[in-house]
């Protein structure tokens, strides 16, 4: 019998996933601002709404990639369509008021705000020493803090459009792993200052929406080479890394459909997800077990 209702659960939540009801045309003519997209799904989204009729200003740190990423969105994008870059370290938190405000200036306004920047850093057991605490302060500065800048300069001009700001975050964020447990705190801390602020928002009839991304494992360089560096074979064989194109498309998606949060690949972030409160020392297993396998 409960096997029986646990089918027919799991299949309505898939049914209702695969139910496409999202039209690109939402997004021609919006004024988009992507952080972190010089590689891997930031700069896939750029192309993604570049394509879709979106104006695009894209941030990161790197100049000559995002001049090439600018390119690109010109080639997909409309002939009228405003496309931008600016260069900008986010572990500098004053950096976060500028480049908001030169994308005002640039656009004219914000419609999406969409946060996808961290800082990459390598795998590794917690020891407390000097160097875990010294870089603990700049992730926490890139990887959270400067999220929550980002997000208060722009606050007013989101209001102003009843605008929607798009929170990457990761499964890391929901389920603690194993040898990533700065990284795992920045994604949690989102989770809870998000999730506060959107209630507040409706609090005070503020209609701007906040939609947090959950994202397993993608398929970009960066997140790739680290798990090579680290000896994660077993990992990259027999766990499917999802194409980056597919994940900016979905981040891109819950966005416009103003949707609470989203999961992807679905099947294996949500599962885990709800597995957590239910078994908890399994998950904590499984993970032990994944990442100890080589």
């Amino acid at each position: 019998m409960w096997k029986k209702i646990l089918a027919a659960v799991l299949g309505i939540l898939v049914g209702y996933w695969l139910i496409d009801d999202f039209d690109p045309d939402l997004l021609k003519g919006k004024r988009v601002v992507i952080t972190g997209a010089s590689a891997g799904i930031g700069e896939q989204m750029a192309y993604h709404y570049a394509k879709m009729g979106a104006n695009v200003i894209v941030t990161a740190r790197r100049e000559q990639k995002l001049q090439e990423v600018v390119a690109r969105c010109k080639e997909l994008g409309r002939p009228d369509g405003i496309y931008h870059y600016i260069s900008a370290d986010m572990s500098n938190l004053t950096s976060t008021e500028l480049v908001i405000r030169e994308a005002h200036a640039k656009l004219g306004g914000i419609d999406y705000l969409v946060l996808n920047h961290i800082i990459v850093i390598p795998l590794g057991m917690w020891r407390g020493t000097v160097d875990n605490l010294t870089r603990m302060d700049k992730i926490v500065d890139v990887n959270y803090k400067s999220y929550v800048h980002l997000t208060s300069h722009a606050l007013p001009l989101l209001e102003e459009s009843h605008g929607s700001i798009v929170v990457v975050s990761s499964l890391a964020g929901k389920v603690a792993q194993p040898f990533s447990g700065v990284y795992s705190s920045t994604k949690f801390a989102l989770d809870g200052f998000f999730g506060s602020i959107r209630q507040e928002f409706a609090l005070r009839n503020c209609d701007v929406s906040i939609t947090l991304c959950v994202i397993g494992l993608v398929g970009t360089e960066s997140a790739i080479s680290e798990l090579r560096n680290f000896g994660q074979h077993f990992l990259l064989k027999y766990i499917k890394a999802a194409e980056p194109p597919d994940a900016a498309y979905a981040i891109i998606r819950g966005g416009a459909l103003r949707a609470r949060e989203i999961y992807f690949p679905y099947m294996e972030t949500r599962v885990l997800t709800l597995l957590r409160d239910l078994l908890p020392r399994t998950v904590d297993y499984i993970n032990r077990w994944v990442y100890t396998t080589s």
